[in-house]
């Protein structure tokens, strides 16, 4: 399965660089390959669930064949991401890491150059690589005499064309609901409305793959069997989650493009690093300058409460500054989008930035004004 599409994040305080996602097992054209931690709880889930169906054919061997069958879907879907991965490189965009988790499996990668014809095309190579994977186990199942290993290549093909075909299903998460995001993107020429839509497709079918394992089988009188009602309410959770979170990332993609960096900028009252304390403006905020007008700190509250009322007309404004890390100064058009703001702030780490245009301080802009803002357009 597909992950859900890369979330617009908000603006935060950056978290130091998270661990490796699981056991790397792989290099593919220059992208790392990982085995999840949570891969192990699907595996778990399949041999729950499939080791007792089998037992009454195969006994003792039935577990085993259970461990074969979480294998081959492992093997599915690292081909099934490993496609999506190759075909992003193909168009030249970052692809961080391909991880086979408890959901399936999902591909890292940067596609925000990307157009409606592109983001199609890796979205469809992944269910493409899973019907050549079907041939293939179909294709090898007669060199075998019935028995298990025959079983098991009937069963890979088996697993691939359903792989195939959910993944082509018309709704975010999955491979199906990118190819509606981009179709709609294409007649709309807006990529975040293409996003919800495909999210509610997700909804949809969500509701649809319930309907057929859960409420179908009850509705006709019969009690669905626990490897339906277990598959079902798992591929439930990922499908709603996934689908409410492309739904939240479109809004939030749409309302960023209305949002404009003067709707989110906070005048500041500009000071001299040698002015003396007794010098700060009231009202606005103040901010230590240069002496070309550039930004260096803020005043710290503390220490100013800290200089006696009597020493202000001697104590200059830089003993009571905190000087800013360097990057915090940013130049933007007020009229430009906000999402220009994103990767500076998160790279400066502090959730503020001082704003130039032209050359000159018009004010700062903070996390939280982008969130409050954010959150009146959605």
């Amino acid at each position: 399965m597909s992950p859900p599409p890369g979330r617009l994040q908000r603006v935060s305080t950056p978290a130091p660089s998270p661990p490796a996602p699981g056991i790397k097992v792989a290099t593919i054209a220059g992208v790392p390959v990982y085995i999840g931690r949570s891969w192990g709880i699907l595996a778990l889930i399949i041999v729950a669930l499939i080791g007792p169906d089998l037992q009454p054919t195969l006994g003792g061997q039935a577990y085993l064949v259970a461990i074969g069958y979480a294998l081959l879907l492992l093997i599915a879907v690292m081909v099934h991401e490993g496609a999506h991965a190759l075909g992003a490189r193909s168009f030249g965009f970052p692809v961080h890491r391909v991880v086979a988790d408890l959901w399936g499996g999902h591909t890292a990668l940067d596609v925000t150059r990307s157009t409606p014809g592109r983001s199609a095309i890796v979205a469809v190579v992944g269910p493409l690589s899973n019907l050549a994977l079907a041939a293939v186990g179909y294709g090898i199942a007669p060199l075998f005499e019935p028995g298990i290993a025959h079983g098991l290549a009937r069963i890979f093909g088996l697993l691939n064309l359903l792989l195939a075909g959910f993944n082509m299903l018309p709704g975010l998460p999955l491979d199906g609901g990118q190819i509606v995001e981009s179709l709609v993107w294409k007649i709309t020429g807006d990529r975040h409305r293409g996003r919800v839509i495909a999210g509610y497709c997700g909804i949809a079918v969500t509701l649809g793959v319930l309907y057929w394992f859960i409420a179908r089988p009850v509705l006709a009188g019969q009690t669905p069997s626990m490897f339906s009602l277990g598959w079902a309410l798992l591929i439930g959770w990922f499908l709603w989650q996934g689908a409410r979170h492309a739904i939240s990332a479109g809004q939030v993609g749409g309302a960023l493009e209305r949002v404009r960096v003067a709707d989110v900028l906070t005048p500041v009252a500009p000071v001299r690093y040698d002015a003396a304390l007794s010098e700060l403006p009231g009202g606005a905020p103040p901010v230590v300058v240069d002496g070309t007008g550039m930004p260096l700190a803020l005043v710290d509250p503390e220490a100013l409460a800290s200089v006696p009322r009597e020493s202000a007309p001697h104590t200059p404004i830089s003993a009571v500054s905190r000087p800013q890390p360097a990057g915090w100064v940013v130049e933007a058009d007020p009229n430009a989008g906000v999402a220009a703001l994103f990767a500076p702030m998160n790279a400066v780490g502090t959730g503020l930035l001082a704003i130039t245009h032209q050359g000159r301080l018009i004010g700062v802009v903070t996390a939280a004004s982008i969130n409050a803002s954010l959150d009146a357009h959605t």
